[in-house]
């Protein structure tokens, strides 16, 4: 049984091996007849990294805001219960 188990697998090695092969085979002759225009890609690069940068600095851009808001609400809730604990304190002696 466990020798049936082993070839069994050695044989779902190779199908796979094979197709792969066979995969890479015919993407490989899929790229090489594709006729490209290097000045083409060149605008296209530069295109795609444009508009890459400008995604992230706009993702920079939102992200700092949120954070400065959330570090405002912070700050304030801080600051409103260090007077309201200071206020208390005041109450709490002039009684």
């Amino acid at each position: 049984m466990m020798n049936t188990r082993n070839i069994e697998n050695k044989l779902a090695l190779l199908a796979a091996l094979i197709v792969l092969i066979g995969v890479s085979a015919a993407a490989g002759s899929a790229l090489a007849a594709e006729t490209v225009n290097d000045t083409d890609v060149g605008v296209t690069d530069r295109a795609t990294t444009d508009e890459t940068i400008n995604g992230a600095r706009e993702a920079v851009a939102e992200t700092a805001a949120e954070a400065a808001e959330a570090l405002k609400v912070e700050n304030t809730f801080d600051l409103d219960n260090h007077l309201s604990d200071i206020t208390f304190t005041l109450l709490a002696a002039n009684k």
